[in-house]
Order: C-alpha cells, then sequence, then structure tokens
C-alpha cells in the first residue's frame, strides 16, 4: 500500500480565504473532480468608491481514491503562507502512477495525456528520467528516491562509485578535418610499401640497381604524422544525424545535410588502460554534448563489447539542454557517491563533485567540435614566458555571459521545484504548460545553435586548418635551415667561388603529438577519492556497531572532492599583481574564487602574511616591495595554472621572476622602475601606493630645501645683473631667422623670467655657477639632467653659487697666466676655446643648429669673463 497523497491549495486562490464547508467527508471515495470544500473571500473592486463584497468558491479534487485526513475545519482562515506550508487534505489513490512509460502508466495502465478543466495532467506526476535514453520511463520524486536508494545500496556491496565521464576532450578528441583521412591514406601507403620491399629479394646486386634502390629508398620518406595517427578511428554519421536548421545552408553544409560528415576520433593515450582499471571501482556513465549518434559511435570505438559503459550514455538528444549540464539528470536526489570528470568546468557550475580534467587538444587548434555554442573559454594570458611541466597544463577560464541558458529542448527537471519534499505530494495549480509562443521561441533559439555547430563543421571542410598548420610548420622549418650568406665588403678581396656541399636532408617536423599522459594524474585522483569515501564508509559502520553518533555523514563525494582540492594550495597566502583588471573586484574574478577553492588565502595588500606574490609582469610596485622585503616567492601566473591544473602544488624554483637586468653603475640615486617607465599601459599596481607611504624614486628627506632656495635666489639676482645690451642681443637673436621649430616653447622650457628657451642637439656649457671642473675630469656634465644627477648624487650640503672664485684663480688652476682679452675667439680663457672648438666640430658634422654661430650661453659667458678680467 503507497503513502497517502497529500494536496495543497492552489496558489492562484484569492487568499486569505475562509473554509465555509467540508464537501468530502473522511473515508469517503472519491473520483476525479469530485468538490472536496467551499470557501468564501473578501472581494476588493478596482473602481474607486468601490465597497468590498464577500464572494464564494469551491475547490474539486484533481485525483481519485479515499479521503484519509483533514487538516482544517470549516471556519479556518488559510493564508497564501499557510496553504503553501501545510496540505489541506490527506488522499489515498489505488495507483500513484509513479512510473509512466510512453504517455501510460507503468503501473495501471491508465491513459496519462488526459486533461481536463481541473487543469492538472498525471503526466507531470513522473517527470524524472532515470534512464539514458530520451524515451525511457518516467518517475516521480518518491519512485526516484527508491531506485537511488536501492543502487546505493548495490553500489557499497561492489564497493564501488558512479563515474560520469566526458568524451570530447577528455578521452578523446575529434575532428572533421579531411587532412586527417589524407595522412592517414599516406601513412597506410607508405607502410605497405615498406612490407612489399621486405618481402621482396634482391636478384639483382648491380651497382646502378644498388645506387638506384637507394635513392628510392631515400626519396620514398613517411608522413611525420603517421605514427600518431595510427590508433585514429573514423566513422561516418548520415544526414539524419544532424538537425536541419532553419536557414537555408551555405557551401559544404548542403554536402553534410545530403551525405552526412566522416568524423575522425584520436583517443586520449592511455584510455584502454585507464577505463579498464576504473572500471572496476567506479560504474561508468557517458555525459556528452554530442548527438546521440555521435556518441554511440565514440562508445563504440573505445568500449566495442559495451562492457565498460554498459549502455549508460546520456547526449545532448536527452540531456534537456544544449549549454549545460546537470548532474540532477541522472542523480535527482543523492549524489553523495557521484564523481564527474571533464575538461568544462563552467557547464557544470563547478560542481563540488567534479575532476577538471586538462583539455585533450591532439588536433592542434580545433578545439571540441561539439561546444560551438557552448561559452568560449581561453587560457589566462601570462606575459612571462610559461613554464609547462606536464603536457599542455593551462588552465581555462570562462569570459562573456553567463551560460545558464537553459533551453527546453527536451525533458526537464523543471517539476521537481514543483514538488513537495514529501512522497506522494501535489502542489496544486504549478503543472503549467508552455505557452506556444514560448515553445516557438525556444525551438528558434536550438535551432539557431544547431545551424552554428553546423556552420563550424562546414568551416574545417572548407578551411583544412590542419594542412595549413603543417605548411606553417615546414616553411618556418625551412627558414631555421637556411645558411647566412656573408655580405661583401669593399675593403675585402674578391674570392673565387666555392662549391656549396648539398646540405643533408632534414626530416619533416610532426604537428600531431603522442605526449599526453593527464590520464594517469586522473587516475590517480580517482583512486585518491574512491579509498578516502570507502575508508569514510568503513570507520561510520563501525562507529554504529559500537553505538555512538555520527552528526555528518563522512563518506560523502561533495566533503571529499572539495577537501583533497583545498590541500592543492593550503598555507599558501596570494598577492595577485598585474593579474586582475584595475575595473574588477578581486573577490568576483574566477581567478580568485579557484585560488580560494583549492585552499589559498588572498590578498590585496602585501602584509607579513603574503607567502606568494603571483605576477604577469616585472616592474610592478608589488612585485618591487616584495622583493625589497625578501621571505616572498615572486613567481609567474603559470605557477598558479599549473598547480590549479594538475591538482599538485608545483615547485616554485621553474617559475620564479628573474630580478631585472642591471646595465652598470650610475651615479643617480636608485629610481623604481615604476616611477619612471617607459610601459605604456602601466598596470593598477602603479598607483596603489598607502598613504604616507615613503617614496621609491627620490629620498625626499635628505635634500636641503634651504640651499636649494638659495641657489634659486643667487640664479635669479645673476640673472638680474644682465646688462641691456646682453638682453637686447638675446631678444635680437629670438626676432632673427630662427625657425619656430628651433624653440621650445612648452611651459617645462621656459626660462625664469618667462623667456622661451632655445631647443638644442648639441650639450650645453658649463655656467660660471657650476663651478670649473678639475682638470683631467672627462665628464663636463652639460647635460641638465646629468647635473641634477650630479647634484643629488654628490651633494656635499651647501650650494656653489654661493662659492667666489678670481681671475688668480682659475690662473692657478690652469697654470697659465689668463690672456688679454680681446674681441676674437683666440683671447677666450682655455675652457671657452674648448668649448669653441667643441661647437665648430658639430658645425662641421651638420649636428649644429640652422645659423651656426656659437651658443648664446658660451657668447654671454665670455663676454662677462672679458670683463672681469680686464
Amino acid at each position: 500500500m503507497s503513502n497517502p497523497t497529500a494536496l495543497y491549495l492552489p496558489h492562484s486562490f484569492p487568499f486569505p480565504i475562509k473554509i465555509t464547508s467540508l464537501d468530502s467527508a473522511a473515508n469517503q471515495s472519491i473520483a476525479r473532480g469530485a468538490r472536496l470544500l467551499s470557501y468564501s473571500f473578501v472581494h476588493l473592486a478596482a473602481q474607486p468608491g468601490s465597497q468590498p463584497e464577500t464572494r464564494f468558491g469551491t475547490w474539486d479534487s484533481t485525483i481519485e481514491g479515499t479521503v484519509e485526513s483533514w487538516n482544517f475545519k470549516p471556519g479556518d482562515v488559510i493564508s497564501a503562507r499557510k496553504a503553501k506550508d501545510k496540505p489541506v487534505v490527506f488522499i489515498l489513490e489505488p495507483c500513484t502512477h509513479g512510473i509512466q512509460v510512453g504517455g501510460l502508466c507503468g503501473l495501471c495502465g491508465k491513459d496519462m495525456t488526459d486533461y481536463d478543466y481541473t487543469g492538472f495532467s498525471d503526466a507531470s506526476r513522473a517527470s524524472i528520467q532515470m534512464t539514458h535514453s530520451a524515451y525511457g520511463p518516467t518517475v516521480s520524486l518518491e519512485e526516484a528516491r527508491k531506485i537511488e536508494k536501492n543502487t546505493a545500496d548495490h553500489l557499497l556491496k561492489s564497493r564501488k562509485l558512479s563515474l560520469i565521464v566526458d568524451l570530447d576532450q577528455t578521452i578523446v578528441h575529434a575532428t572533421v578535418d579531411p587532412t586527417v583521412g589524407e595522412w592517414i591514406t599516406e601513412g597506410e601507403a607508405w607502410e605497405a610499401r615498406q612490407a612489399s620491399k621486405a618481402l621482396t629479394s634482391k636478384d639483382d646486386s648491380d651497382d646502378d640497381s644498388d645506387d638506384s634502390s637507394d635513392s628510392e629508398e631515400g626519396d620514398d620518406e613517411c608522413n611525420p604524422n603517421w605514427e600518431a595517427l595510427k590508433d585514429v578511428k573514423k566513422f561516418k554519421l548520415g544526414p539524419e544525424s544532424f538537425s536541419p536548421p532553419s536557414r537555408s545552408p551555405k557551401g559544404k553544409n548542403k554536402m553534410i545535410e545530403s551525405d552526412g560528415c566522416l568524423y575522425y576520433i584520436k583517443p586520449r593515450p592511455g584510455w584502454k588502460q585507464f577505463l579498464e582499471d576504473t572500471a572496476t571501482t567506479y560504474e561508468m556513465h557517458v555525459y556528452t554534448m554530442g548527438t546521440r549518434a555521435y556518441a554511440e559511435e565514440v562508445c563504440a570505438a573505445i568500449d566495442p563489447t559495451g562492457k565498460i559503459f554498459g549502455g549508460r550514455l546520456l547526449s545532448r538528444d536527452e540531456s534537456g539542454s544544449l549549454t549545460q549540464k546537470s548532474l540532477q539528470r541522472l542523480f535527482p536526489c543523492d549524489t553523495s557517491m557521484v564523481v564527474i570528470i571533464d575538461d568544462r568546468a563552467d557547464v557544470w557550475e563547478w560542481s563540488p563533485n567534479l575532476i577538471k580534467v586538462i583539455p585533450y587538444d591532439f588536433f592542434v587548434g580545433i578545439g571540441d567540435i561539439n561546444s560551438t555554442f557552448l561559452p568560449k573559454v581561453e587560457p589566462l594570458t601570462v606575459t612571462g614566458p610559461p613554464v609547462i611541466t606536464t603536457g599542455a597544463s593551462f588552465l581555462t577560464f570562462q569570459v562573456g555571459s553567463s551560460p545558464n541558458q537553459d533551453l527546453p529542448s527536451g525533458p526537464t527537471n523543471s517539476s521537481l521545484a514543483k514538488t513537495s519534499d514529501q512522497p506522494g505530494s501535489i502542489l496544486e495549480g504549478d503543472a503549467t504548460q508552455p505557452s506556444p509562443e514560448e515553445t516557438e521561441k525556444a525551438e528558434l533559439q536550438t535551432d539557431a545553435l544547431l545551424t552554428q555547430n553546423s556552420l563550424a563543421l562546414e568551416a574545417q571542410l572548407e578551411e583544412r586548418p590542419l594542412a595549413k598548420k603543417q605548411e606553417e610548420l615546414v616553411a618556418s622549418e625551412e627558414d631555421t635551415q637556411t645558411p647566412i650568406v656573408p655580405s661583401s665588403s669593399s675593403s675585402e678581396p674578391a674570392k673565387p667561388a666555392e662549391v656549396v656541399p648539398k646540405p643533408e636532408r632534414h626530416a619533416r617536423k610532426a604537428l600531431l603529438k603522442n605526449d599526453d599522459d593527464e590520464l594517469e594524474r586522473v587516475s590517480k585522483l580517482l583512486k585518491e577519492v574512491h579509498t578516502r569515501f570507502f575508508d569514510a564508509y568503513d570507520m561510520s559502520i563501525e562507529t554504529q556497531k559500537e553505538g555512538r553518533e555520527t552528526f555528518k555523514r563522512a563518506y560523502d563525494v561533495t566533503r571529499i572532492i572539495p577537501r583533497l582540492r583545498s590541500d592543492v594550495l593550503k598555507g599558501v597566502h596570494i598577492l595577485f599583481s598585474s593579474v586582475i583588471p584595475l575595473d574588477t573586484k578581486p573577490e568576483t574574478t574566477e581567478i580568485w574564487k579557484m585560488a580560494i577553492m583549492f585552499g589559498a588565502k588572498c590578498s590585496t595588500e602585501l602584509t607579513g602574511e603574503v607567502t606568494h606574490v603571483v605576477a604577469a609582469k616585472h616592474g610592478t610596485v608589488k612585485v618591487d616591495m616584495a622583493r625589497r622585503r625578501g621571505g616572498t616567492k615572486i613567481v609567474w601566473v603559470s605557477w598558479f595554472t599549473d598547480s590549479v591544473a594538475q591538482w599538485r602544488h608545483q615547485d616554485e624554483t621553474p617559475y620564479l621572476l628573474d630580478e631585472p637586468p642591471v646595465t652598470g653603475p650610475s651615479s643617480s640615486p636608485a629610481v623604481d622602475a615604476v616611477d619612471i617607465s617607459s610601459d605604456p599601459d602601466p598596470d593598477g599596481d602603479d598607483w596603489d601606493r598607502r598613504p604616507g607611504e615613503k617614496a621609491l624614486s627620490l629620498e625626499l628627506d635628505a635634500i636641503d630645501w634651504n640651499d636649494v632656495n638659495d641657489e634659486v635666489d643667487a640664479a635669479m639676482n645673476e640673472s638680474d645683473d644682465d646688462d641691456d645690451d646682453a638682453r637686447s642681443d638675446r631678444s635680437g637673436v629670438r626676432g632673427g631667422n630662427l625657425s619656430d621649430e628651433d624653440w621650445d616653447v612648452g611651459s617645462g622650457a621656459s626660462s625664469v623670467n618667462g623667456t622661451p628657451r632655445m631647443k638644442r642637439k648639441r650639450l650645453r656649457s658649463i655656467t660660471p655657477s657650476e663651478g670649473l671642473p678639475e682638470i683631467g675630469e672627462t665628464d663636463l656634465l652639460r647635460s641638465p639632467l646629468a647635473k641634477r644627477k650630479k647634484y643629488t648624487a654628490d651633494r656635499t650640503g651647501y650650494s656653489k653659487l654661493k662659492e667666489a672664485f678670481s681671475a688668480d684663480e682659475v690662473h692657478d688652476a690652469n697654470g697659465s697666466k689668463p690672456p688679454a682679452v680681446d674681441n676674437n675667439t683666440a683671447s677666450v680663457p682655455p675652457l671657452i676655446a674648448d668649448i669653441d672648438e667643441e661647437d665648430e666640430s658639430e658645425e662641421e658634422s651638420g649636428d649644429d643648429e640652422e645659423g651656426g654661430g656659437l651658443d648664446l650661453d658660451v657668447d654671454f659667458l665670455a663676454g662677462e669673463l672679458e670683463e672681469e678680467w680686464g
């Protein structure tokens, strides 16, 4: 005898209502449509000024059976919340129709498609698909729980768990590129020729025939990709396997619809051993985004006897969605014994049952041909050199819009959300059917996605991407093997032509590699999960025998797998640098969530707890601060992605950021690479210095600003003492024939009194305020930047502008008497004469300004010295 069915009031009722009478007594047999109760409610008219009025209604039964008990009595007032939480009546049914097949009840044979005025369909009572076929039986929630309980007991006795296996880029890689077929044909023909040569005896021992044989053998080169293609499977899907798109097809898509398409399937290295070993500890199910026909052909290729999967195959034709995978599609009630392996985590919304697999990309650049309608994923870009330890260990993140776009292209489990947790309950008024407009819109969306998938297949057939990549590889190979011929020089005598020997024949490089070992890593993880699960199960059995209570169920995959993940980066505290965009909240990014998921802690500031700075480039503030502080490991982002992809804490040594190269000693103070940088796109790390933090580019506290002010005042006074003639000379030059581009009128180039300064291509001369250099000093510090650097580095605490010197001191420094002052250049002191000679040499070399002549500062300095020396 089944449990009584609980009936709830429909949500559409005008709550609150008052029960006026119970029209079906307890223990009374009722038919579908019989009246259960009558009620009253207060109606509020929409017109202003209308008075509320009392109205009445009735509620009829949607099922048949015997009334067992009521939860309410006449006079009770039922609100909307109370109606949702508490059933009104319990009815004992002769059949709950919990198992249905093809529109009929699998228990009593009643037609489940009847639909009457009550608006309730018995077909909605068993909407859960427990089998992998879209046309298999459907069951109710109560029956689903019973089935899962029986399945779990069977697995526990067999010491097995359930494993959901994805196909594309997890176990196999597929393509429709006809280049693969041509390479396979070429390889098979080569092997046939080799076998024929081995069986043919050499009767003729003539040298000429031997030479021709050797030549023929040397020219008979095998396709370099043949070795990796030997275990590729191929099959053809007929036109019936492709859903016709809603628009008129173009190009080879017409051929696909008329003749079908030929697929090439490459099993992942180690697949056979992996499937055989895993089948001993897991009951395996296939869940793929490919069509049913495609999935059956792939399973026939990798499991021809059906011993591994046993017909447990779920494709997109039965899953109910083209963009998401649902664990509840196969296990609607209990997922504590289910493990998933898939190369896409986003389609599972990072389920705690998931072990993510590194995508298998054997056919280079093809990707997953059955997921063109899924959200695109891209590897996290790394500025530095990525360090790959095993295989293609990179982590991908979803980009673009959210993938939560379930399309009603097949049966779904939406009714589960509309069913009460109590077995046999019916929530009235929710078994609504989609409107014709919604159904038509869903069909158009489905056709658009399938058309997109067909276009992707068409592109592979027409563009032949593998052939193009092989040609690029051959071209790059020839470029590296081309000898470099030195250019002839006129100073060297011509040499007689030499006979260049014929270069050795180099074997062509293979585009396709057979070096993937990801299934070995996945196999170890699956064994670890299985061991931990049954260790916890055995411990719980012992606890129950001893009579002790257990508060949590330890043998649960949804707790074991997250614990394994969190052990990968346990004890690691990460600070990301130049990885997370500036306008993004760090806690919302995928990489931040990934780090937390794998056991790491994350910070946005460099603190004493940070153990790793994960950076995408050199020269950021965080990187430089961490390097100066010491004790923190500064690594490329690839260290993080490899650790996450392989579920193993990678050794940091190969991933460390090298210190920036030192070009040589400099007299200028140490400057941070961030403060003076040529990077056109500095990241946010350049602006996150905390308030009060000392600047890195200049030690401001070391500068005596009083001395600086004195020096500026002295320069201003010196400028004020200039005679009117000098000023008129300068203004005259400015008004001369110099072009506009010879003058710098920018704010940064203006003089103290606002007069624009000329741009100079040559070095500036020394002014008296800088003092005379010592004899033999080669660095004259003519550049203003060089002056400032030397001043900052070698400052002694007083201003040289305060020093006075006389002609005698200059005479002592030069070791000669000051010459008489003339109006020609020869009368200028030696230092000035040297400068003039240098200026003249610059004029001869074409480096001087237009107009020629001495520099204005040099002329002015010469005039001043002539007056002082008399």
